[in-house]
């Protein structure tokens, strides 16, 4: 056992630490609200602070910027107070800055469990454009602060045009193939204690891909808690600018086709068929 395992758990009732990674817009508040409220022996949080510092370095880890010795002691620095605050044995963070930290789960916590949960990159873009993410203040920081998103240009191992010269559709849909392909080298590095959840099955109606995925867990759902709760909108884009799929230009359509395409085949998304607009 590591020191830095020894060390993930000392003074705290956590025995098992559970991570929910993805690039956003995948429902990760409303998952952390769900498993939080209606079972029971778990502390899900959403977005932790201090978990704006964590974004920074985890996209300069990703960049391989800062080693994975300094990565793991950024993260437990910024984690040890959140931990020592549960007193339940599952403890279960969703975040999606995490996902340069991947790599650092396992040597920061003692058998952690990992959850990629992915979304069709035609709804995730739409999606992300119409929440704001690209506007106002969030703009500025992608600009001028450093490794606040990830950028083509400070990876040697992905060059691609500069973030400068990127519309947003094509700087998401970049991001979406790199932080999804980069995601499922979980599967290598957690073996069975890895989970692939699409976003369309964790959250389809009736709260059974909830259900399913605490069941991987090891929850235990308390009695008429779930259901109520899914019939409450969380965290909804705000505003209807961008339009669905079939709405949208050749240019963007071919643009995200380009970068994702094959990863979308590969994890089951049907390029041909206009993505489910429900969810």
């Amino acid at each position: 056992m590591s020191e830095s395992s020894v060390r993930s758990t000392k003074g705290t009732t956590i025995r098992q630490h559970v991570f929910v990674v993805s690039t956003g817009r995948t429902g990760s508040l409303a998952l952390a609200q769900y498993l939080d409220a209606a079972f029971e022996g778990v502390t899900a949080v959403h977005e932790p602070k201090p978990s704006r510092f964590l974004r920074i370095a985890a996209n300069a880890h990703l960049a391989g910027k800062i080693s994975d010795e300094t990565a793991t002691r950024l993260f437990l620095r910024a984690r040890q107070h959140v931990w020592s605050e549960s007193h339940d044995p599952i403890f279960v963070e969703s975040n999606p800055f995490l996902v340069g930290l991947l790599d650092v789960f396992g040597q920061a916590c003692l058998d952690p469990r990992v959850i990629h949960v992915v979304r069709d990159p035609r709804t995730w873009v739409r999606s992300v454009l119409n929440f704001g993410s690209r506007r106002g203040i969030k703009r500025i920081a992608a600009r001028v602060v450093p490794y606040w998103v990830v950028k083509p240009e400070q990876l040697t191992f992905a060059p691609q045009r500069p973030y400068r010269k990127m519309t947003h559709v094509e700087w998401l849909s970049w991001y979406w193939q790199l932080a999804n392909q980069h995601l499922r080298r979980g599967s290598e590095l957690y073996g069975d204690d890895y989970l692939l959840v699409r976003y369309e099955e964790l959250f389809r109606k009736g709260g059974d891909g909830i259900r399913t995925l605490a069941r991987w867990i090891g929850l235990s759902e308390r009695e008429d808690q779930l259901d109520p709760l899914l019939k409450i909108p969380v965290n909804t884009s705000r505003s209807d600018t961008v339009p669905h799929w079939p709405a949208w230009s050749d240019k963007d359509r071919n643009v995200l086709l380009k970068h994702c395409g094959e990863l979308m085949e590969e994890l089951g998304f049907d390029t041909e068929e206009p993505p489910c607009t429900s969810s």
